[in-house]
């Protein structure tokens, strides 16, 4: 029988195999055959969790905390449901050095993500080269930033089933359902490798190491991980938090702070929609392509706030990017 590592081992040698290669058994409106995949590389408690529906919706924050910029970052999440890839900080500093040499956003775009998946190919060798990413510890060093190669946790986009671990990263929370599995299950690729063991949680209570404790349990807590990026059709909604007055180490917000407003995007009547509400779950608004879709039922509770003037322009901009398509 194969140990753990061992296991861990083989799932990766698939990795560097397929990597870039399309799982054709999941398919969907929308699928991406080209998509950067690292699903293989799920250990087998981590896809059993898959299989089970853990991570069949998730949350990302992020987002600045400072005061006057959540309307800045509200209007992005806006475009990432809409027509703007949320990538990572690895994918858009490539992005930028093709832009920067003259290539159009397109072009840089693919040709950043074939260099992206060559550095992942580049990183992930071994398996031990997995727990750089779920490791939690002092002095923590890339084997791969050593090497020359850029830091793998910038290549990826780090989400969670919990909504309270994924606030504790921005006041901006993405709602993420993905057209297909493509991320990695850290914490059950983690509980394979034995990382959790009571002599590690002993060993960091005797050396008072609470905050590697706090990573560990509550600030990792189901940490799911997509590689490069995130495009609008695994983007199904948008919940926008106000102001905390105090926020202990950039995480925990006190008191927890108050939903502004949430961002539903579905389908209706063959249409997509997006419904805007407020803290109570009012509607302040529904916004549609399509006419037919566009109706409100009388019983609805209606909010008497108003869609933000820079939600309702960006609409208005991809209301006509589509119509200039269709001509």
């Amino acid at each position: 029988m194969l140990s753990a590592k061992s296991a861990i081992a083989v799932l990766i040698v698939c990795l560097v195999v397929s990597l870039l290669t399309p799982i054709v058994s999941w398919s969907a409106p929308g699928y991406e055959a080209d998509a950067i995949s690292m699903f293989t590389m799920n250990s087998a408690t981590a896809l059993r969790r898959i299989k089970n529906g853990m991570f069949d919706v998730m949350y990302r924050g992020f987002g600045s905390r400072k005061a006057g910029e959540i309307d800045k970052d509200e209007l992005l999440g806006f475009r990432f449901m809409l027509d703007t890839v949320h990538q990572s900080r690895g994918l858009r500093t490539l992005v930028e050095k093709y832009e920067k040499e003259g290539l159009k956003p397109d072009q840089a775009f693919d040709k950043a993500r074939l260099e992206q998946a060559n550095i992942l190919r580049t990183i992930f060798k071994t398996a031990e080269s997995t727990s750089e990413l779920y490791e939690n510890r002092r002095g923590k060093s890339f084997e791969a930033i050593k090497a020359g190669v850029p830091d793998p946790e910038t290549h990826f986009l780090f989400c969670s089933p919990r909504i309270g671990v994924a606030r504790m990263y921005g006041p901006i929370v993405a709602v993420i359902q993905e057209t297909r599995p493509r991320g990695l299950d850290l914490n059950g690729i983690a509980r394979d490798a034995r990382y959790y063991t009571l002599a590690r949680f002993l060993k960091n209570i005797g050396d008072l190491d609470f905050r590697l404790i706090l990573a560990d349990y509550v600030a990792d807590r189901d940490e799911y991980v997509i590689p490069s990026y995130i495009r609008p059709m695994d983007i199904s909604g948008l919940i926008v938090h106000s102001n905390s007055p105090v926020v202990i180490g950039n995480r925990v917000a006190i008191p927890p702070p108050a939903i502004r407003r949430v961002y539903r995007k579905y389908n209706r009547k063959g249409a997509m929609v997006i419904d805007v509400l407020d803290g109570k779950d009012r509607l302040i608004a529904r916004l549609t392509a399509a006419p037919s879709a566009a109706d409100i039922d009388n019983d609805t509770p209606r909010s008497p706030e108003k869609l933000p003037d820079y939600i309702q322009t960006a609409w208005n901009s991809y209301i006509k990017s589509l119509r200039s398509k269709k001509r």
